[in-house]
């Protein structure tokens, strides 16, 4: 499934960020292969970055609709360059996603949409009803996230996204991992004794070993990217 990992360092002045490069996705069969060809880690502004962890084309979809949308507007607002506006925009398309998929999956060989589904439901058997609702509530793209981002003039954030849609802060933890590896990334950050006020290259020492013991966990690739935010060049590690 991968693994991403984002620290705060320099007491929330930079992040550094850490992705494998294993792909994941469904179609039909499930398959998985390391490449440099597809990205985990995309820019939809200059310093704000999202990880994605899971199922690679429904990631992809998500994050493509975000970029479009935030480069389609013609009178880009300073907020927009936020790193909290980036993350309630990409939550809502997370979600519109995620209806329109099981919509797709669910209701339309049934001829039906969630619209027209919730205009009949009260005529439907209340076994159809109670089957349709615990799809929906169980219906997941298999997609996690990890919004990172350092604000003009401010501070630097970590936030998640995850089924159903959810955002987290984890700015007070100071790091998160999201994907098939991240308990075991995240039982090394916890005993490591990290802080936030540590130098960003003691941080990267960090989160380079959290990586290397989140390859532990199926789907965990050995190639790794990491950036640091504000904006450095990319390294690869073996």
């Amino acid at each position: 499934m991968t693994i991403c990992i984002a620290a705060l360092a320099e007491d929330k002045k930079k992040i550094i960020l850490a992705a494998d490069q294993m792909i994941t996705a469904t179609i039909p069969i499930a398959y998985e292969f390391e490449t440099e060809d597809v990205r985990k880690i995309y820019f939809p502004t200059e310093n704000i970055a999202i990880l994605t962890a899971g199922n690679t084309l429904h990631a992809f979809e998500i994050v493509d609709q975000l970029i479009r949308d935030i480069r389609s507007d013609a009178n880009v607002k300073p907020e927009h360059r936020r790193t909290e506006y980036v993350v309630e925009r990409t939550r809502k398309i997370y979600q519109d996603y995620r209806r329109n998929l099981f919509s797709k999956t669910f209701l339309e060989p049934r001829g039906l949409n969630l619209n027209s589904y919730y205009d009949i439901q009260q005529k439907l058997f209340p076994g159809v009803v109670n089957k349709i609702e615990h799809e929906l509530d169980s219906f997941s793209i298999g997609v996690e996230m990890i919004v990172a981002g350092s604000n003009p003039g401010g501070n630097c954030h970590i936030y998640s996204i995850t089924h159903p849609g959810i955002s987290t802060s984890h700015d007070e933890l100071g790091y998160v991992a999201v994907g098939s590896g991240a308990a075991h990334a995240m039982y090394y950050l916890i005993g490591s004794g990290y802080k936030k006020t540590f130098p960003a290259k003691r941080v990267e020492q960090v989160v380079r070993e959290a990586k290397k013991r989140s390859e532990a966990a199926p789907g965990v690739g050995q190639e790794t990217t990491i950036i640091t935010l504000p904006k450095k060049n990319r390294r690869k590690l073996n």
